[in-house]
């Protein structure tokens, strides 16, 4: 059975009416209650028997919900609403203390007649006051002004003719904002100032003014039309004011910036990166930043060969930096696939290349991830399937403008430079290229070795000595009193989670990062980018010998972009093995080049054989011209010939002795011949031995073909002579 207490809230379920507990006879003989919502209630006695019963019947409910019991922060009421307060609790403070005498009407008459003659405030105040303790939770923060509710906040005001009166009077924005000034409000938020990310409001404004409250006027001195405001126009302030009242001014800024940026930029931060993760190397990041240091040649230290590109790769997880690349290359693929390398080799070797001695222990991050998660220039495509395949690691793509999604990692591009600027000749500033900015190009000093060793040194402060802020540790890291340094993390999470770090072979690793494509097999060779490659597999199993006789077809391979004199066929019988294939010599002008420069050299190539074709087409359409010449000339000369009364039949027959005829006609012009006779100066004259030959005898000179198989083997001759 539910008993009602002293300042609960009983609500009825028949007329939904709801009433507050005032006070209760110590003797259970009933209690005062007053209605909360009623504007003139008044306290009222119930007998506890029939409340009792209602409540058991479901008929009336006992409340555990209080709208007026909320906590209120003394600090965050102003002070003229305390000093209000405590004035009204001065005045009620001797009334509401004399209980139950203040809830029984005639006693609570005299009580508050002797207020009013020692206080000289009205009968209606007192009144007024006292309702509101009793009806708000009998508290003394009751009695606070509602200045919040005044002037009914959200609900619009009716448009009378004073108001009509009092906009005419003040001249300018005299206009009455109505449902349908409103509606062109609307019209140039949406078309003009959403769509337009260089127009602003003041912009939107004017071209409302423009659009729908000028008047078009021929200028006088010009006699040119112009455009003046009319007598009626809203204000900026009117305008302003129904730009928030009616638009989401949220989604209107999201479509101005554009979804992608607005997500970047401005939404809410409601969670954090490490909520993805289970431990280290259950996720990495990867980016990259141009280093905002110029550095010198290491062959030369006069040439400045300008600023590197810095890779990282970072565990989410722990915070740690697991990997590094600083070079030249990219960013790109091939710089991504340097720092991935990195990140699954021991460091001490790394190290000790640039001159810095460390354990395993201050860098002990040479593992794989489950998961790694780039921008889609860089690890989208064809060329991470090997790593996907291979290794098992899960490849994720940040949207395109959403460097939020890999915000650790670019949180470290801007804590590294920290370290270093202050003491690095030829660090960019924020003067660069600034009039009488000093160049700091010209400041150059280290080389990228130089610059490499000093990024080490910053990472191991980093991962070793730098406390992050803001981490948030799980429950168990604050029991064992983890502190916030990445390689205390790091070494909590291998020991309590340590289910995701994973090694790899190192020349597996390096071979499974590199880009892979399809190559062709072919006759003379493995075809991949116009180069020809072979190898011992291929030979052993006459690859080309069949490519030859039954068709070419694909094979995959991986390959090092910047040095192509080999490629790395894929085995087919085993995923993890790699098969070296070197260039042929149908290739040599490749030998010792990179991707792109053999890219540049096709494309010279392409380029040269572009620019001879109009010279190509010239010499087809002229050669196509003189042959139709020579076509019609010789048809104009057989048509001049007499004609010959021959069938067909008799002309194909006599093609033979036709063919000796015009060898025999051929022979003189054709002989070579030296001396003066060859230019026709001798005067000789040829007599024949027999002036009139037999029919059926040939004294011809022979032909070629005839001396040369007379002088032979004695073979037959083309008449079949021997």
């Amino acid at each position: 059975m539910t008993s009602p207490l002293v300042n609960q809230l009983l609500t009825s379920t028949v007329d939904q009416r709801t009433e507050r507990v005032l006070w209760i006879d110590p003797m259970g003989r009933g209690l005062f209650v007053i209605e909360v919502e009623a504007a003139t209630a008044l306290p009222v006695f119930r007998e506890m028997t029939d409340v009792q019963a209602l409540i058991d019947q479901n008929a009336l409910l006992v409340r555990d919900d209080d709208p007026w019991l909320a906590p209120v922060s003394e600090t965050g009421i102003p002070d003229d609403h305390k000093t209000k307060r405590d004035a009204a609790w001065t005045l009620i403070e001797p009334l509401v203390k004399d209980q139950p005498a203040i809830f029984v009407t005639r006693s609570r008459g005299r009580a508050i007649r002797r207020v009013m003659v020692a206080s000289g405030v009205t009968n209606q105040t007192l009144y007024r006051l006292l309702r509101r303790y009793w009806q708000r939770g009998m508290t003394r923060n009751a009695l606070l002004p509602d200045y919040a509710k005044c002037g009914a906040p959200g609900k619009e005001r009716a448009i009378t003719e004073q108001t009509k009166l009092k906009l005419v009077s003040n001249g300018f924005g005299n206009l009455v904002i109505d449902a349908d000034v409103r509606s062109l409000f609307r019209a140039v938020i949406t078309r003009r100032f959403a769509t337009n990310r260089e127009l602003d409001l003041s912009g939107a404004y004017e071209d409302l003014i423009r659009l729908h409250y000028s008047d078009s006027v021929i200028d006088e001195a010009t006699g040119r039309q112009m455009l003046v405001p009319g007598a009626r126009i809203p204000s900026p302030r009117q305008f302003r004011y129904w730009y928030v009242k009616d638009n989401d001014v949220f989604q209107i800024e999201r479509i101005r910036r554009t979804p992608r940026v607005y997500d970047k930029d401005c939404r809410a931060l409601l969670s954090s990166s490490t909520r993805e993760t289970i431990g280290p190397g259950s996720r990495y990041q990867i980016d990259a930043t141009i280093g905002d240091v110029y550095l010198v040649s290491r062959l030369n230290r006069n040439r400045i060969v300008g600023r590197p590109v810095v890779y990282i790769v970072i565990d989410v997880f722990s915070r740690m930096i697991v990997g590094v690349y600083i070079g030249f290359e990219g960013p790109s693929w091939v710089g991504a696939m340097m720092a991935l390398a990195n990140a699954a080799t021991e460091k001490v070797t790394y190290c000790r290349q640039f001159g810095v001695e460390i354990t395993d222990a201050d860098w002990p991050c040479h593992y794989l991830p489950d998961v790694l998660l780039g921008d889609r220039g860089e690890i989208a495509g064809n060329m991470i399937d090997t790593l996907i395949n291979t290794l098992s690691v899960h490849v994720e793509n940040a949207a395109p403008y959403r460097a939020d999604w890999k915000g650790i990692v670019e949180q470290r591009f801007r804590m590294l430079p920290a370290k270093f600027k202050a003491y690095t000749p030829g660090y960019i500033a924020e003067d660069f290229q600034e009039r009488g900015g000093r160049d700091y190009r010209l400041d150059g000093l280290l080389d990228i070795d130089q610059f490499t060793r000093i990024i080490i040194h910053c990472i191991l402060y980093y991962n070793n000595h730098h406390v992050i802020r803001g981490y948030d540790k799980l429950p168990e890291m604050i029991a064992d009193g983890v502190p916030a340094v990445a390689i205390d993390l790091w070494e909590w999470g291998t020991a309590r989670r340590s289910g995701t770090l994973r090694s790899f072979p190192p020349d597996l690793v390096k071979l499974s990062l590199l880009p892979s494509g399809e190559a062709t097999v072919t006759a003379q060779g493995i075809r991949f980018y116009g180069c020809f490659f072979s190898c011992r597999k291929a030979i052993e199993e006459h690859w080309f010998e069949r490519a030859r006789q039954r068709g070419t077809w694909a094979v995959r391979i991986s390959y090092e972009p910047r040095y192509l004199d080999e490629i790395y066929l894929h085995d087919g019988t085993n995923p993890a093995r790699f098969i070296a294939c070197n260039l042929t010599d149908r290739s040599r002008p490749y030998q010792g080049k990179t991707l792109w420069e053999i890219d540049q050299m096709r494309q010279e190539d392409r380029r040269i054989d572009r620019g001879q074709q109009p010279q190509a087409l010239g010499g087809r359409i002229n050669l196509a011209d003189v042959i139709e010449d020579v076509v019609a000339e010789a048809q104009a000369m057989k048509a001049a010939s007499p004609a010959v009364l021959e069938s067909d039949r008799q002309k194909i027959k006599g093609i033979r002795d036709n063919r000796r005829d015009e060898r025999r006609s051929n022979q003189d012009r054709e002989a070579f011949r030296f001396g003066p006779e060859a230019s026709g100066e001798g005067g000789g004259k040829v007599v024949p031995f027999t002036p009139n030959p037999p029919a059926d005898e040939d004294y011809s000179f022979p032909s070629i073909a005839d001396i040369l198989n007379r002088l032979g083997d004695g073979g037959e001759d083309d008449q079949g002579r021997r």
